[in-house]
């Protein structure tokens, strides 16, 4: 057996992908708009797995300028189980298939700083065992913030618009030194900006709609509580287990890093996107996080499962000294 390479998206890879449900012991959920979302993937250097023309694995890096990020690692549901993904895994052979893809991508690609990077929950033990066994280290922390709104607060003083070089002089000055830095997906769709009656820009993001499948939410508690929501009235309302819609910010920028301004600003989007929750996703050294994460009502939800780390894992030497940039597709 041996991985194909290829640069393109194939459909096998989308059902693959459709009926991949992803965490152990925190969340368990799956993605229900992947074959919408795939298509996007930013130059994909796809690896696949096959036996008897069925795909049986895939390895799935985006290439970027700073580095590999390893966007896919997903195999066939008969491999889902811990058990069976171990004893498979220290197969000689699928072991050193699998290291060797790492390698040559590597070979292949030398101007990415020997920077191979990823997101994993710190929480899912067969994702991080995996990525220990193809020498990937934990290098940063990300936390994973709710926002939640049983009834958000209309803000006059939001609207969209296309981005343009005010937006992206103002991103890249807070985001520009950062790790993992890029610009391409600001470049689809729009943002959602605040602005004082003078129009004076004081706020924006990026966010992009989500929906998944949740089996399980993170804690103790959170197998009982996804059966236990469609009965309890203020939660249902934020979450919907067989699908769950919500809104991921990317490349926020707040003026001054005001609690109360992103107060205004992530209830007066939920109010317009007709949505009640949102997870955003950034490094636990992000000077805004640091700065509000104290100083917000973050709402119900957070609350009751509080804030969920996600660990940065990297593959070489690289040591990221500045906090990692999130881009929402990444997580998504």
């Amino acid at each position: 057996m041996k991985f194909e390479y290829t640069e393109a998206i194939t459909p096998e890879l989308v059902q693959l992908l459709e009926q991949t449900t992803l965490g152990t012991n925190g969340a368990m959920y799956r993605h229900l708009d992947v074959p919408e979302r795939i298509y996007q993937t930013d130059s994909p250097l796809c690896f696949s797995l096959r036996r008897n023309d069925h795909l049986l694995a895939n390895i799935t890096f985006c290439k970027r300028d700073f580095g590999l990020y390893l966007r896919y690692f997903a195999f066939d549901k008969r491999f889902q189980s811990k058990g069976k993904a171990r004893q498979t895994i220290q197969k000689s052979t699928l072991k050193q298939e699998i290291e060797e893809v790492f390698k040559n991508v590597s070979k292949e690609h030398p101007g990415t700083m020997n920077m191979c990077y990823a997101f994993i929950d710190a929480r899912n033990a067969r994702s991080k065992w995996m990525s220990e066994q193809f020498g990937f280290q934990t290098k940063a922390k990300l936390a994973t913030q709710t926002f939640s709104r049983r009834f958000p607060k209309k803000s006059m003083r939001i609207s969209k618009e296309v981005l343009t070089q005010e937006h992206l002089s103002l991103i890249k000055s807070k985001y520009e030194q950062y790790t993992a830095y890029f610009d391409h997906y600001l470049h689809q769709g729009e943002l959602h900006c605040l602005r004082s009656a003078e129009g004076t820009l004081l706020a924006l993001a990026k966010f992009t709609n989500v929906t998944w499948e949740i089996s399980r939410l993170p804690g103790k508690m959170g197998g009982f509580l996804v059966k236990a929501l469609p009965f309890i009235p203020v939660l249902r309302k934020m979450i919907q287990p067989k699908k769950h819609q919500f809104l991921v910010p990317e490349a926020m920028c707040i003026l001054e890093n005001n609690a109360a301004l992103l107060t205004e600003f992530l209830s007066g989007v939920l109010y317009m996107q007709e949505r009640h929750t949102m997870l955003w996703w950034t490094d636990e050294r992000d000077d805004l996080y640091g700065q509000v994460k104290n100083k917000v009502n973050w709402g119900i939800l957070h609350q009751i499962l509080g804030v969920s780390p996600v660990d940065v894992v990297v593959r070489g030497a690289f040591e990221p000294k500045e906090p990692i940039y999130v881009a929402a597709f990444d997580m998504i």
